[in-house]
């Protein structure tokens, strides 16, 4: 008899201090108060980084091999693209397809009871210190960046010694005939005109060989000046500095921008099917988000391929017993191949992820005294009995 009523009183504890977790569906009634929470989805987050090469025609790029002896220049203003990197990242959302109610009616204390959510409301864990939660907070992601183009193309190029006018000299013979005597008269007449283009070319190109010859003159100890190291470093790189900017002026000059993009994929059940498009890319514009049927080779797409590792979990699930209290709902996360193709299906990469959609959703025991989850995922990370 004794046994019997320990028993009972075991069974009566027990009770009082387990949770009742229900799924919420469209059409449920719940007639007791609460607390409301999501199980996360997985969002996968595709970073693209392109870099742009702006080829410049410098604007003495004609007089080149006239002045400077250089022919391999850049002849016309172009654009280049091409794919430096491809990455993969994970973040999460609530899943509106799997909203819990925890029934607190059971609990003997309610003051120790206490469920973590997130900031989005999906479940973080039960019973927590605030050391445990901070721990489990993801880092956030840092924002990407757009870099321009110049707008105007003869602003990457500066002017030191090509001035727009030069001064124009004429000589006027004028003859003055007095009785039979005949006097020329020269006169000089000085006027300002606008120098051509091949005049400026070579003014640059002057200066490009006197800057050679002080350059030569440092390098010789012409000045018989005693220069330090690091003074006489410094006005050498000076000198090669001035001296490669006016030769941009015949050959051009490569500007480089660096342009980020980002790709948010929500996986769902059918994109396992067959492969999604993501977007085009053209050596000579860029990203689009564009896709063309004619040009096959130019767009890019994702296949999500689902693994198996969740099977052998949903097989003893569904052949098990369980009580019909369960306790708080987690996600079994399915792991799945990220695969990025370009045209008829060259991989250009690879990964591998947890996707909560192509998982399992799981119930814990009613009495468990502390649990923490994965923000991201809805996964467990431990449990406390």
């Amino acid at each position: 008899m004794r046994n019997l009523v320990l028993i009972l009183l075991a069974l009566v504890l027990f009770s009082c201090n387990s949770l009742n977790v229900v799924k919420v569906e469209p059409d449920s009634r719940l007639k007791h108060d609460g607390v409301f929470y999501y199980l996360p989805k997985t969002v996968v987050h595709i970073d693209i980084t392109v870099k742009e090469s702006h080829y410049l025609k410098g604007p003495f790029s004609q007089y080149s091999a006239k002045f400077t002896g250089i022919s391999n220049v850049i002849t016309e203003n172009s654009f280049e693209y091409r794919i430096e990197s491809v990455e993969a990242s994970l973040a999460s959302m609530p899943d509106t397809s799997k909203l819990f109610y925890v029934d607190t009616r059971r609990l003997k204390n309610k003051d120790e009871f206490g469920l973590w959510l997130t900031d989005n409301g999906c479940i973080g864990g039960l019973n927590l210190s605030e050391q445990q939660r901070m721990d489990g907070i993801p880092t956030m992601e840092s924002g990407s960046r757009n870099i321009g183009a110049n707008s105007n193309e003869f602003e990457a190029f500066e002017y030191f010694a090509t001035g727009n006018t030069r001064v124009k000299t004429d000589t006027i013979f004028e003859k003055i005939i007095l009785d039979t005597i005949t006097i020329e008269k020269q006169i000089l007449q000085h006027s300002i005109i606008e120098k051509s283009l091949e005049d400026k070319a070579k003014d640059a190109a002057d200066y490009i060989k006197l800057i050679s010859e002080n350059k030569m003159n440092l390098i010789a100890g012409y000045q018989e000046v005693d220069y330090n190291q690091a003074t006489f470093e410094r006005m050498l790189a000076e000198l090669d500095d001035m001296m490669q900017e006016y030769l941009t002026l015949f050959t051009g000059k490569t500007v480089e921008n660096t342009y980020h993009y980002r790709f948010t994929i929500i996986p769902e059940v059918n994109m396992k099917l067959k492969p999604q498009f993501l977007f085009s890319f053209y050596t000579s514009e860029g990203i689009s988000n564009e896709s063309d049927s004619l040009f096959v080779d130019n767009m890019y797409y994702f296949r999500l391929v689902q693994g198996d590792k969740s099977v052998g979990i949903l097989r003893a699930l569904q052949n098990g017993k369980f009580s019909k209290t369960k306790g708080l709902a987690y996600n079994i996360p399915e792991e799945a191949t990220l695969l990025i193709v370009k045209g008829a299906g060259e991989v250009v990469f690879s990964t591998v992820i947890p996707v909560c959609q192509y998982g399992i959703t799981a119930y814990l025991p009613a009495n468990l005294r502390q649990v923490k989850f994965k923000p991201a995922t809805g996964s467990l990370e431990y449990i406390e009995k």
